[in-house]
């Protein structure tokens, strides 16, 4: 199982809210969604993300959560692949006077910060990198894309392209959460069969041990 891990959590917040996402049960989720799919065992889970930058007094505190969250999955067979972040800054086309990137409500001076000064890069590339090393090695029959990216569309249809040319049998999969809030897109990395999250799910896989999921069975 390869792990979007921004695309998951951020996912995960928007349908499930901010205390259920952060509890993050990639190494229960693995084991789950694989029994799922009748896989006969879990060969490798990495989560593929970015950490926010532990130089920044405004990031050191979710550098330090994500930090400590993701070395503990590492103790129960989830590995951590790094990405990184790019940061960009808002300017005045004029004076070039960096602006802060928070807009106020007009109507109760609510600040809302904007999107888009913290970019994650090189996280897709890894993800592909490894599913497609391993679909060329042979090491899997079974692939779980924990991301709803469009993106992947491609990967994907490469990832099939080297499985028939091996005369293979695979399987290859997306799994992402769902919920009944109106206007949320809920979709299927193209070309993969979907494997739904529900608030249930998370909920139930959050509340149990952490586990091996390579020990499951």
């Amino acid at each position: 199982m390869l792990v979007d891990g921004w695309n998951h959590y951020l996912a995960a917040m928007r349908c499930f809210g901010y205390k259920m996402a952060v509890q993050f049960p990639i190494d229960r989720l693995a084991a789950s969604l694989t029994t799922q799919t009748k896989a006969e065992a879990v060969i490798d889970v990495a989560v593929v993300m970015a950490l926010p930058n532990r130089h920044d007094p405004a990031e050191q505190p979710e550098f330090w959560t994500w930090r400590s969250r993701l070395n503990r999955l590492h103790n129960y067979g989830v590995r951590h692949e790094k990405a990184r972040f790019r940061y960009e800054s808002l300017k005045c086309s004029a004076c070039e006077h960096e602006l802060a990137r928070v807009v106020e409500c007009e109507r109760c001076a609510t600040p809302h910060p904007l999107a888009g000064r913290r970019k994650e890069k090189g996280a897709d590339i890894k993800i592909a990198a490894l599913a497609l090393d391993g679909a060329w090695l042979a090491s899997y029959s079974t692939l779980i894309l924990l991301s709803q990216d469009s993106d992947f569309g491609p990967l994907v249809q490469q990832l099939k392209e080297v499985h028939r040319r091996q005369d293979r049998w695979y399987d290859l999969y997306s799994a992402y959460p769902v919920c009944s809030q109106a206007g949320h897109e809920h979709r299927s990395v193209p070309g993969t069969k979907p494997l739904e999250i529900t608030e249930e799910d998370y909920a139930m896989l959050a509340s149990r041990p952490l586990r091996d999921p390579r020990a499951a069975g």
